[in-house]
């Protein structure tokens, strides 16, 4: 068996077991699970390869193929002028920096059939829910930054502080008052002890697995399948043959020599850490991962919260995505768990670059070694790892946080219930739909991230959303924030059925099955 198949069969096997999982999981918490869909889907294309963080295809696969019926090949034709001639300087950005600029987003899910729709929409202005492209298009943005924007582009309060900041200079180098004030903030709504800033999530989990190797005097670090910690190479690894191997070239074995990658939510998972715990420094932990948000196991988080204290492994929260978004205290507060250590990210910054490492104070203490006081002659207590950088708790970035954190003292949990239903709201409707119209997807979601979780592939009911004005990105999270109205979501789930209406009558689903002799239609 050639790597490649060998890679692909992997794939389709872990694949299968994170399905079931999901079911098992679902059984125990008496949530809906995230069950394959009833109705027949597009042929799937051939298994993805896994390069890194970003998932190549074979550029022969897609929606429509050589051998497709004229029906389908003719809706793509028709979409791929509807969509250019919409958007026709996005499309002359890119082919004009294409040969300087690198740039991995400009590559994702690149097939042959749809390369000419294959590039980045250019933006010209952003405000609340909507943004406006450098052709004068408006779209209803769920992309939000990549979960960034919980409140919506240039957030009132976000936007005033910072203006007021620059009024008086950046004064990179002083320390701004606003950077002890964000960690006050960060504390306090965290419920943790000591706050560290970094530029990213990726700084930010790197310099906690740091930390955490230095509290404990351990070198090895598990992380699960599934899950995405940044792109430090330390934590890009999968499993192979009973070991890790890098995810992509240019990743020395050597990196991943320490890593060990289970399968989230499993009981094999907790059986390999209890052997292996002597060894083990941290177990990281992205409690609702961004691309399963479905997959929710609550009682394997509270045991291995129970097995890590028992060993002195810490446990670390990445909660880039799930920080404050679901519930002030993120999915810890949902869990019930306490980590040793959690990072955050994204929306903490208001827009502006920002990661934070928050937890245990002997931990963080490998910092800058721990409280002392002046007028006495005490001295800073613990030993301390490398940490520093020319950017760390950049004054613009602090005053985006102090706002940012402020603004969640203030309002919530309100904020976030609110967001959370109208959320929920919306996947249920939509689900309603499919099942209704028997179409081979559902959303899932956690608090206000979503996600359409399919079997098949469906890239072009991406490009249908951006004709009809809904703003996705390349890796399919989405999100509603603050700024969204009732109107936006409304346009949303309208975008979605039509556009899946519209594939339809090209001949890309199946139509209704009629119902059953003597059984009325479902309203």
């Amino acid at each position: 068996m050639s790597d490649l198949d060998e890679l692909t069969a992997s794939l389709d096997r872990d694949l299968a077991a994170m399905t079931d999982l999901a079911g098992h999981i679902a059984d125990r918490l008496g949530t809906p699970a995230s069950a394959p869909p009833a109705s027949p889907a597009p042929s799937a294309s051939p298994a993805a390869e896994v390069h890194g963080p970003r998932v190549t295809v074979a550029p022969g696969s897609g929606m429509v193929r050589d051998a497709s019926p004229p029906s389908q090949r003719a809706h793509l034709d028709d979409l791929v002028r509807r969509f250019t001639a919409k958007t026709p300087t996005s499309k002359s950005i890119a082919a004009r920096h294409r040969r300087v600029l690198a740039d991995s987003r400009a590559v994702v899910g690149f097939r042959r059939a749809t390369k000419e729709m294959l590039y980045p929409l250019a933006a010209s202005n952003a405000s609340g829910s909507r943004l406006e492209d450098v052709d004068g298009n408006s779209y209803v943005d769920i992309t939000m930054g990549f979960g960034v924007l919980l409140f919506g582009h240039e957030p009132d309060f976000v936007r005033e502080a910072v203006r007021e900041h620059l009024a008086r200079g950046i004064r990179l180098g002083p320390r701004s008052t606003e950077t002890g004030e964000a960690a006050e903030l960060l504390a306090a709504l965290t419920g943790m002890e000591r706050v560290a800033f970094a530029n990213s999530g990726t700084e930010a989990n790197a310099a906690a697995i740091r930390l955490a190797r230095a509290a404990t005097g351990r070198d090895r670090i598990v992380t699960f399948q599934g899950a995405y910690h940044g792109h430090a190479d330390n934590v890009l690894g999968r499993p192979s043959g009973g070991g890790t191997v890098p995810v992509s070239r240019g990743i020395p074995q050597s990196a991943v020599a320490d890593l060990t990658v289970l399968t989230y939510g499993s009981e094999e998972a907790l059986e390999a850490i209890e052997r292996d715990a002597s060894r083990i420094a941290a177990v990281v932990v992205e409690p609702v991962q961004s691309r399963h948000p479905a997959l929710q196991p609550v009682e394997f988080v509270r045991r291995l919260r129970e097995l890590t204290r028992r060993h002195g492994i810490v446990l670390l929260f990445d909660e880039m995505l799930t920080g404050f978004r679901p519930a002030a205290r993120g999915a810890q507060e949902l869990y019930g768990v306490v980590p040793d250590l959690a990072t955050y990210g994204k929306l903490i910054g208001g827009g502006f670059p920002i990661g934070a490492i928050a937890g245990r104070a002997d931990i963080l203490d490998g910092v800058d070694g721990g409280y002392w006081e002046y007028g006495d002659d005490s001295t800073p207590p613990a030993d301390t790892t490398f940490f520093g950088g020319t950017y760390l708790q950049h004054p613009v970035s602090m005053t985006a946080a102090r706002a940012v954190l402020g603004h969640l003292k203030e309002h919530s949990p309100t904020l976030q219930e609110r967001l959370n239903a109208r959320t929920a709201a919306l996947g249920t409707e939509l689900n309603s739909f499919f099942e209704e119209e028997e179409f081979p997807l559902r959303v899932r979601w956690f608090g206000s991230q979503f996600r359409f979780e399919h079997h098949a592939d469906m890239e072009l009911l991406y490009q249908h959303l951006l004709l009809r004005g809904v703003y996705v990105w390349e890796w399919r999270n989405f999100f509603l924030s603050t700024a969204h109205t009732d109107e936006d979501v409304a346009f949303v789930a309208d975008a979605v059925r039509g556009s899946l209406r519209e594939l339809r009558a090209a001949g890309f689903f199946p139509t209704r099955r009629p119902a059953a002799s003597g059984q009325a239609p479902r309203a």
